[in-house]
């Protein structure tokens, strides 16, 4: 935990704003970019936001209309025969349900454990009532709005940082190239300087 805190202390002494006259200015353009950085990553906290909640809205939507039925098997589950001997299962089955609607529809459905024609068993069934997969719960629904929301910031900071650093990069280059100046003329004076 000291380490945290020591290397926080260091960044907030490195990139805080002061009158200190060793302070060169492009240590003040690198203070500068931070804060324009930190200031962009809380900006895109509105877009993410806002993709969270068409996100919410989006998968909630899928599962508008679905419905829970009953449905009627109309022929028994297949039998898999082994080498050992048979083993009914679940596989897609012929069966038949009727909608709040009313209406009638048959279709092959999904059955997981073996079942003989006959048996009822609860399917969901979209607004045309084809067999369908059940609607999201609430904890997916938020699930998938806070993905999308991570996805957007995680994106937002990617992209800041990596503009930050070839902000920090150029910068560099200009102390780099400052600082050799400084060292030819601190050689020209010391060569100059009479012995």
């Amino acid at each position: 935990m000291k380490l945290v805190i020591d290397g926080v202390t260091r960044l907030v002494r490195r990139y805080r704003p002061d009158g200190n006259p060793l302070r060169r200015r492009t240590d003040r353009w690198e203070s500068a970019g931070l804060v324009v950085a930190a200031l962009l990553i809380l900006l895109s906290l509105w877009p993410a936001t806002a993709a969270a909640r068409q996100a919410y809205a989006g998968a909630l939507a899928t599962g508008a209309g679905r419905q829970q039925v009953r449905a009627t098997l109309l022929a028994d589950t297949p039998v898999t025969t082994l080498s050992f001997g048979e083993v009914g299962g679940g596989g897609l089955v012929s069966a038949g349900w009727t909608t709040a609607s009313g209406r009638r529809h048959t279709g092959k459905v999904s059955v997981l454990s073996p079942a003989k024609a006959g048996a009822q068993l609860t399917i969901w069934v979209d607004r045309s009532g084809r067999p369908a997969p059940p609607p999201p719960s609430e904890a997916e629904l938020r699930i998938t709005a806070a993905a999308t929301a991570l996805m957007i910031l995680g994106v937002a900071a990617c992209l800041v940082l990596t503009l930050f650093a070839a902000f920090r990069h150029a910068l560099d280059r200009v102390r780099y190239r400052d600082w050799t100046v400084a060292w030819a003329l601190a050689d020209d004076h010391w060569r100059q300087s009479p012995s």
